[in-house]
């Protein structure tokens, strides 16, 4: 018998070496530039509306905070859902488009352990997309200071809270990586990306937003108030412990579409 810590330390090994492998795959495709071309388009678009109706003297706090929190609505409300649809379908369909999936399950790996190497990728690459946001949002700052905005205002304004969209995104990526590893066409999982952002752009101000992941990260970063913002980083992260390992189980034991 191979002992329990033994066991444990070889699947942390085959998870990591699974990750690298996936990592190196994204190199060749969409993956890497759409992390950075999605949060910057939202900051440019945002920032670009900024300098035509607000001028360097009527730069107070209050517009920075409004700045700062239209990009950050934008972006979690609208732009994260479909990048995680995006992003999900990119790292399941290199196996779907070059029919490698047979050859990567007949590899010394469990279905499992490879279902949970994808996941953990596109929990990463949401990671960097969110980091690229905020570095988007600190060079676009600079740009407006340079065009003669006031940054002391800036650093008096107020944050939306960022770190908690991804946080909160996480049963998305649940959802999304299941459909684009089930199904071996992109287009069903961008579908029901675009649907459901849709319908989080009506519910994401109501009182129903809970029944709807994809209104979860607007729901955490800019809420209506307090305890809405908290409700969505805590449902997040607890709905995705019990998607992720339901989805696992429900998908090993059927064929790869």
């Amino acid at each position: 018998m191979v002992p329990a810590d033994d066991r444990l330390r070889g699947s942390r090994r085959i998870l990591i070496r699974l990750c690298l492998v996936e990592l190196l795959k994204l190199r060749r495709s969409l993956v890497l530039l759409t992390t950075v071309a999605c949060p910057a388009a939202v900051v440019a678009l945002m920032f670009g509306m900024a300098l035509r109706r607000i001028t360097p003297d009527g730069m107070t706090a209050a517009q920075w905070s409004m700045l700062w929190g239209s990009a950050s609505a934008l972006w979690s409300l609208f732009m994260l859902p479909l990048y995680i649809g995006l992003c999900t379908a990119l790292v399941n369909g290199n196996e779907h488009r070059n029919q490698t999936w047979r050859l990567m399950l007949s590899l010394p790996v469990g279905r499992l352990e490879l279902y949970a190497a994808k996941a953990m990728v596109s929990v990463l690459l949401l990671a960097a997309a969110q980091l690229a946001l905020l570095l988007a949002l600190a060079l676009g700052t600079g740009i407006l200071g340079l065009a003669g905005f006031p940054l002391e205002a800036a650093l008096q304004a107020q944050l939306p809270r960022l770190w908690a969209a991804p946080l909160a995104a996480l049963p998305v990526v649940a959802l999304q990586h299941a459909l684009s590893w089930r199904l071996r066409s992109v287009v069903t999982p961008l579908a029901v990306s675009v649907v459901a952002t849709l319908a989080a752009m009506q519910l994401g101000a109501s009182q129903y937003w809970y029944w709807l992941p994809w209104a979860y990260p607007v729901a955490a970063s800019n809420g209506g108030h307090e305890a809405m913002r908290d409700a969505a980083v805590l449902l997040g992260p607890m709905l995705a412990a019990v998607l992720f390992p339901l989805t696992a189980w429900w998908l090993s034991r059927r064929e790869i579409a």
